[in-house]
């Protein structure tokens, strides 16, 4: 009987003797039998419950307009938290720490009345693209999830010569990513 299965008839088992002890200590001891099972500990890996100082996660924002180049990739300057450093505000580019599956979001805005064309780069390969144009500022979102191996890069980078709107006093362009599944 694997371990998940012994767990699971305990819970079960658990339940069906309620109302037999007091509540407080059905509570404590389902708790403890609940807790116990997200903590069980494999002899080769440790924890298998990731904490939050070990799930690699970032938040960066852009804080003025930025013109990167055709293909040029958005530094997005205000680092708002970066667990495990994966991204680097210098080259705005996200390094995969671990292998997992990820997810990524970025929102842009553009000049009032200007064409807008950014997408999601990984290892230099265009995963989705956003494209505005409008008489006024507009702003587009994207999210992926993607399959990244140890050492993959993510970025967002520019389709053409095009500006990136944002300010100090008002981040509307962001780019973001985490760790879902290993």
């Amino acid at each position: 009987m694997s371990y998940y299965t012994k767990v699971l008839t305990l819970l079960l088992s658990a339940e069906i003797v309620m109302g037999s002890c007091y509540t407080k200590l059905e509570c404590s001891l389902l708790g403890d039998l609940v807790e116990m099972a997200m903590k069980h500990k494999s002899p080769d890996k440790g924890c298998q419950c990731p904490s939050r100082t070990t799930i690699p996660g970032f938040q960066s924002m852009l804080s003025q307009p930025q013109t990167p180049g055709d293909k040029g990739v958005i530094k997005f300057d205000k680092v708002v938290i970066n667990i495990q450093n994966g991204y680097n505000p210098t080259t705005g580019i996200f390094t995969a720490l671990v292998a997992g599956v990820y997810q990524f979001s970025y929102t842009v805005m553009s000049q009032a009345g200007k064409h807008l064309v950014v997408y999601l780069s990984q290892n230099n390969v265009k995963q989705q693209m956003t494209w505005l144009k409008g008489s006024s500022f507009e702003t587009g979102t994207a999210n992926n999830i993607l399959n990244l191996k140890k050492g993959d890069q993510v970025a967002v980078k520019s389709e053409g010569s095009y500006t990136i709107h944002s300010d100090s006093t008002n981040l509307y362009s962001s780019f973001s990513g985490y760790l879902i599944a290993q």
